[in-house]
This record gives C-alpha cells, structure tokens and sequence, in this order.
C-alpha cells in the first residue's frame, strides 16, 4: 500500500465571493430606492445597452414586483412599488 492510495483526492471547491450580489439583486436594489432609478443610470452602473436595461426590469416584473415608470425632467424614472412584490 502506498501513500498515495491513503489519502482521499482533492476536490476543487467552487470560488464564491462571500457577500458578493448578483446584478438582479442588484437592479432590485436601485428600484427600491425612493428616487428610483433611470434607463441611463443602468447603463453606466452595469454597462448595459438601453434594450438590456429595460429587459433586465422586464424580468423583475415577471418575478412578481410591481414596476412603475414616472416621466420627469430626466426621462423615465423606474421604481418599484413599496409593499407590492417586494422580495
């Protein structure tokens, strides 16, 4: 018997960032901010295209939020409604 057969194998263990969220959570957090949060502030935050953005709070919506859009000064403001389809 050999020394190599003594000891069991290493298994790689998948690396993970502890505390590290994933860009929906993300996005879930910008909407639930009270200001809300804009199609151009998506871009620059995850360097998405315009049509990515507004597919990626398409996909919050069908997880269940309520999305709202509001027009303002500084074009369509996204939030989601506090209360309903809160995670």
């Amino acid at each position: 018997m050999t020394t190599s057969e003594l000891v069991p194998p290493k298994t790689a263990k998948p690396k993970t960032a502890a505390g590290k969220q994933t860009r929906q959570a993300q996005l879930h957090k910008l909407l639930t901010r009270k200001s809300g949060v804009t199609i151009a502030q998506l871009q620059k935050t995850f360097g998405w295209q315009p049509h990515t953005a507004r597919a990626a709070i398409s996909a919050q919506r069908k997880a269940g939020c309520a999305v709202t859009r509001t027009e303002t000064d500084r074009g369509s403001v996204y939030r989601i409604v506090a209360g309903q389809g809160d995670r």
